[in-house]
């Protein structure tokens, strides 16, 4: 069982990193098509900067996901400046990653809420008429990948930190 986990969790991370790399050279590729057409050729393609929004809510929402996965997602923590006691910091994180898990589930139904309604209201992009939806499912599935992650992450760390009382 637990290999075919460990393969589940592979697979996940590499799809992950999949998109990011993907996503991350479509965007290079309209930025240099951007500036080929702008300064090369003296015209501009309208509403390139609209296909590009697609894989840069890819690559934004699963980075910050893959972010969250690694523990390395960006924080304003001082509590290891200030608090000294090992116990007491791990509690504290223990803590914030509660916080952060709850506030992403209420993002994630937020999320799955805005999708649903841009799907029932087949809104469309002004230039390219593609359903809106595209990118934003990106933020669906990031925040639902974060709080999948953040619950892997408290429910290590308490494990760690019932140790303290053992």
């Amino acid at each position: 069982m637990k290999k075919i986990l460990n393969g589940c969790w592979a697979v996940l991370l590499s799809i992950q990193k999949i998109i990011m790399i993907l996503s991350s050279g479509f965007i290079l590729l309209g930025l240099v098509a951007t500036v080929i057409l702008r300064y090369v050729f003296q015209t501009d393609l309208f509403g390139l900067e609209e296909l590009i929004l697609i894989p840069a809510f890819w690559m934004y929402f699963m980075g910050a996901s893959y972010g969250t996965y690694k523990n390395e997602h960006i924080t304003a923590d001082i509590t290891n400046v200030y608090v000294k006691s090992d116990k007491l910091r791990d509690g504290i994180q223990l803590l914030n990653k509660f916080i952060c898990f709850v506030i992403a589930i209420i993002l994630s139904v937020w999320a799955s809420g805005f999708v649903l309604w841009n799907i029932n209201s087949g809104a469309t992009s002004s230039v390219w008429n593609y359903p809106v939806y595209i990118p934003q499912t990106a933020i669906l599935a990031g925040f639902v990948l974060m709080s999948f992650y953040l619950l892997v992450n408290i429910l290590k760390d308490a494990k760690n930190f019932v140790n303290y009382f053992r």
